[in-house]
């Protein structure tokens, strides 16, 4: 129940920093992120480095609400995508795929009023967040074998590439498969 709340609690206030208008609530955020990573030791390089990754897409938001709208309001817009992503950073960080995964199943609980198995589901959300590493890092290879086979990676050569990945996912998949026919789950 505890892992529910917290979840439910960072729903809230994630979606809460959306709602914020006032420069000094912001501020306030910023402080109790900052006071979150230090009380649960997450490094303040990997935070940025993290808001670094996602960069791209912020600016991106930042420079479509700028067209649309006005500077002011990308900035509020560019200012709450860096917090939201920023406390989404301190929760990964500090749950595991098994966490995430029982606190899932404890969230359908009323499912079982339609005799829906929640250990599935449980399993299911367990095998989907463990295979995103999964498939970045096969991405990734993929990518570098394009680039060491002299290929330039653009929209016209993107094909190939996400055939392949296509290919290792049902190859994965397919192990994963066996390995819990294996192990016996799913049998009457």
């Amino acid at each position: 129940m505890k892992r529910v709340m917290i979840f439910l609690g960072f729903i809230l206030y994630a979606t809460a920093i959306f709602f914020i208008q006032n420069p000094f609530l912001f501020l306030g955020v910023l402080v109790f992120n900052l006071l979150a990573m230090v009380v649960l030791k997450i490094k303040l390089a990997e935070a940025i480095e993290n808001i670094g990754k996602i960069m791209p897409f912020i600016l991106l938001t930042v420079l479509i609400n700028w067209i649309l709208e006005n500077y002011e309001y990308a900035f509020l817009v560019a200012i709450k995508l860096i917090l939201v992503c920023n406390s989404t950073y301190i929760y990964a960080k500090t749950t595991s795929v098994r966490e995430m995964a029982i606190t899932i199943k404890n969230l359908c609980m009323p499912l079982k009023l339609w005799k829906v198995n929640l250990e599935d589901i449980e399993i299911l959300v367990c095998i989907s967040l463990s295979m995103i590493p999964i498939l970045k890092k096969e991405y990734c290879q993929l990518k570098e074998a394009s680039f060491a086979k002299g290929m330039e990676i653009n929209l016209k050569n993107m094909k190939p590439i996400l055939a392949k990945l296509m290919v290792s996912l049902m190859k994965r998949v397919n192990e994963l498969e066996e390995s819990m026919i294996e192990k016996g789950y799913g049998e009457v």
